[in-house]
């Protein structure tokens, strides 16, 4: 099983809401649900499964949920999990998940025996959070095994950008307020690894210091395209975000689409 316990694990799974409200608001979760719901459509199928791997609280797939789209999610934490059971009651049996290794096939069937989804989905970055790129090139694998025929895999990344570093490969930054605090970033690069390990820092008066350790290995939009062409799939889209934008140097977080490659 791969595990990242550090940076995705218990001590994540209390804060990791508020954060990303704080950072981003609910519009991006929307957003996405959004176009998934649209894509899950145009499968063709008459009531579309999907599959989130590493769906965490439910960010993304709860408003999916809403829009009729029958999900399943799997993550490996149990903490986060539970959060997302109790946002999705109003849901029902719509939205159903389960801790599982997203690089493992068997594990991405659904309780209900669903094992070929119309739409396979990862979001924010989560391909980023496995160790490694064979990691990496399993759960893309592990993705095209559960797509159905006629399905399609979509997943979200950042661009990579490195010219924030110094040459010895450092990074400190302050990231603005946080509640009666500080928020800071310290971060080391390893472009051998293609890792990235930082620590999210925030310093309250009322609260102390809270430190959040983040490790994750970053994919250029090209080697992606060829990990997952080594997983069975072949890309059909790159945009520049959700709604469609176009991908161009200056795109910091995109969208690609992929099909199963046949014959």
């Amino acid at each position: 099983m791969i595990d990242n316990e550090e940076t995705y694990g218990t001590r994540w799974a209390s804060t990791y809401d508020t954060m990303i409200a704080e950072t981003m608001g609910d519009a991006p979760a929307h957003e996405a649900a959004d176009a998934l719901a649209a894509l899950a459509r145009a499968t063709g199928a008459a009531e579309p499964t999907v599959l989130e791997l590493g769906v965490g609280t439910g960010r993304v797939a709860v408003p999916l949920a809403e829009r009729g789209i029958r999900v399943h999610g799997v993550d490996l934490e149990p903490a986060m999990l539970e959060i997302l059971a109790d946002k999705a009651q109003h849901v029902g049996d719509r939205l159903t998940h389960a801790v599982g290794d997203m690089t493992v096939a068997a594990d991405l069937v659904a309780p209900d025996g669903t094992a070929a989804y119309d739409l396979v989905y990862c979001v924010f970055n989560t391909l980023g959070s496995l160790a490694d790129g064979a990691a990496q090139r399993a759960c893309l694998a592990a993705a095209a095994a559960v797509l159905a025929e006629h399905g399609r895999f979509v997943i979200e990344a950042p661009v990579p950008r490195l010219d924030t570093f110094s040459r010895s490969g450092r990074r400190t930054a302050h990231l603005g307020r946080r509640g009666d605090g500080v928020w800071l970033e310290t971060a080391r690069h390893d472009p051998v690894d293609q890792v990235i390990s930082l620590e999210s820092i925030i310093l309250s008066e009322k609260d102390g210091v809270r430190i959040q350790p983040v490790h994750y290995r970053y994919t250029w939009p090209a080697e992606l395209d060829l990990m997952a062409e080594l997983g069975g799939l072949r890309r059909i889209s790159r945009c520049g975000g959700w709604a469609g934008e176009k991908f161009t140097a200056a795109t910091v977080s995109y969208v690609a689409q992929y099909e199963r490659i046949r014959g």
